[in-house]
């Protein structure tokens, strides 16, 4: 597949109630945008970069003299991008599994736009989640993404001579109601963050 090169632009697709957001080169985007459905970023809530999982579909077409062009795709494309001869393939990555037993419990902060912050925490770490406004996750809780941008603000505490670190819900109360409770609190959009 040809590297393509020059200007980049930020896109989206939609898939699984998920806006997942990357970098693409501005001339195959516009030329492939609708039939990928692909939506140029421009500030839409709920847009996330970068995660480490889950990751939409490929779609990748062979075009004339055997070179091939491939990009994200929308899931909603893709029956007709199949009928249009492209090749839809998962995400190698696949979703993550979630851990509420042993060393380590998945958790999640509720972020702007409908989707989950997740990551996990030491066993001894999740008595502070609530605190934060942090929830323990379970097999069922949806819209869960690890790894992404942009990340909630952090919150640490020094106790016991040692400091925990950790996400905290982006949401002015439950900021305010950890820094009241001695938590330092950094990293803080105040474009993410909802007065409630």
């Amino acid at each position: 597949m040809p590297r393509r090169r020059g200007n980049k632009v930020p896109a989206y697709v939609e898939f699984s109630g998920l806006k997942y957001g990357f970098q693409i080169n501005q001339a195959f985007h516009n030329q492939y945008k609708g039939v990928l459905g692909q939506t140029t970023f421009a500030g839409a809530a709920g847009v996330f970069f970068g995660a480490n999982s889950p990751k939409p579909n490929r779609a990748t077409l062979e075009i004339a003299g055997g070179s091939r062009v491939s990009s994200f795709c929308s899931s909603a494309k893709i029956n007709d991008l199949q009928k249009a001869n492209w090749i839809v393939t998962a995400s190698g990555s696949g979703i993550r599994g979630v851990k509420t037993a042993g060393a380590t419990r998945t958790v999640y902060v509720d972020m702007p736009g409908g989707y989950k912050y997740a990551w996990n925490l030491t066993a001894a770490e999740v008595s502070k989640a609530g605190e934060l406004g942090i929830e323990q996750a379970s097999g069922s809780t949806d819209n869960m993404v690890w790894g992404s941008t942009p990340k909630p603000p952090r919150a640490s505490k020094r106790e016991g001579g040692s400091t925990v670190s950790t996400f905290i819900k982006p949401q002015a109360s439950v900021i305010d109601a950890a820094v009241d409770k001695g938590w330092t609190v950094r990293g803080v959009s105040y474009d993410l963050i909802p007065n409630a």
